[in-house]
């Protein structure tokens, strides 16, 4: 059998997530979940640098005492489990879940890692998951199964936990966010399959490269989608949102654009400075996060002061009384942090129809209503006076 390829496979994935952690590690923000996700890789660099070992020594290449054959393959079997387990612990943080904080269930979560170690110390003795014979080369024991089931325990149960969350979760962004997370599962089991079937042929580094990969280069286009000062959707993330809604049709509902702006912002600035004209744009978007918390509408800040909600509705009338929902819900907020200046929105909303051709149409007819209630606002104001 020739090895080199076994090497170089191995080789070049151990190359991907080293730059892969190169780039965390000059992004490292020390967040739990983070050091679980770079824990994760290190512990699948770890497994392919026990493939390469594995590789050199059965070719001969690398002649080695039993023991150390023996120790790199329990080696490699531990870590791609404890891979299994704090990518577990990265998920179920991103997913807010309770389960981690829970002392019992994190303790279970320890257990196939356990499991797996006892079982390597017992495989010395008994050749329990593998045995190194006199000849120094690796044999599979009859329980070698128990390592790849475990294994593949973690990212099953995170995958359906994600994908659950992805279909329970009212917010779109993060609901995408853990439809991400849910395909991890893929790449490693398809290859894991391969490798069940071929055990010589060393796919499941590709796997476990590819889903870290496909992970990574998603949740960072995710976060290209985000506006770094709101927290919500940015303007591109809205094109692609409404270029996908306007080529569905919905009969159940209608499609309406909620375009609003902040009453007197320029003046807000001006007068406070643009560190407190930030913090109340802040509030604005915590109130329309609020206000959605019930709907999965889309939530964005399409520039400057002014926001876009997409909303499936049944009339003009929920129309309106989402618009008041959203302003008490403001008021509130502002109330709580005792606001010294009036901080209120304009609202401006249509539903789409066949004869809105483009993006720009939709909401342009939005952003015209939005004019009209300025105005009407602006007119009001100077009657008072």
């Amino acid at each position: 059998m020739d090895y080199i390829w076994i090497v170089e496979i191995n080789a070049f994935c151990f190359l991907i997530l080293g730059i892969l952690m190169y780039s965390l590690c000059k992004n490292y923000d020390r967040q739990t979940k983070q050091r679980y996700y770079m824990k994760s890789i290190i512990a699948g660099m770890v497994s392919f640098v026990c493939e390469i070992s594995w590789a050199f020594i059965e070719s001969k290449i690398l002649p080695i005492p039993r023991f150390l054959n023996f120790l790199s393959n329990g080696i490699y079997d531990i870590s791609t489990t404890l891979m299994g387990y704090y990518w577990l612990c990265y998920v179920e943080i991103a997913l807010n879940s309770e389960s981690l904080k829970n002392d019992h269930l994190k303790r279970l979560a320890k257990v196939p890692v356990i499991i797996i170690f006892v079982s390597v110390v017992v495989s010395y003795f008994n050749g329990f998951l593998f045995y190194i014979d006199e000849n120094n080369v690796y044999h599979r024991g009859n329980f070698v199964i128990l390592h790849i089931v475990l294994c593949q325990l973690y990212t099953v149960i995170t995958s359906v936990h994600a994908f659950v969350m992805s279909i329970r979760c009212k917010s779109y962004m993060k609901s995408v966010e853990y439809k991400i997370l849910a395909m991890f599962l893929f790449f490693p089991l398809l290859v894991g399959l391969i490798q069940i079937v071929v055990p010589n042929i060393p796919s499941i580094s590709v796997g476990v490269t590819l889903a870290f990969v496909f992970v990574y280069i998603d949740l960072q286009n995710l976060l290209i989608s985000i506006d770094t000062l709101s927290g919500l959707n940015n303007r591109n993330q809205l094109i692609r949102y409404l270029s996908a809604r306007m080529k569905a049709d919905s009969d159940k509902s209608r499609l309406y654009l909620f375009m609003l702006d902040v009453n007197k912002f320029k003046k807000i600035n001006d007068t406070y400075g643009h560190i407190e004209g930030d913090a109340a744009l802040i509030r604005c978007a915590n109130a329309l996060k609020n206000a959605n918390n019930v709907g999965k509408n889309f939530i964005g800040r399409y520039g400057g002061d002014e926001f876009i909600i997409i909303a499936d509705l049944n009339s003009d009338d929920e129309a309106d009384k989402f618009c008041e929902k959203i302003a008490a819900t403001l008021k509130e907020i502002c109330e709580k942090d005792k606001v010294a200046y009036d901080l209120s929105f304009s609202f401006g909303y249509v539903t789409y129809n066949k004869e809105m051709k483009t993006i720009q149409s939709f909401i342009a007819a939005a952003d015209q209503k939005l004019y009209e209630a300025k105005q009407r606002r602006n007119a009001l104001a100077l009657k008072n006076t």
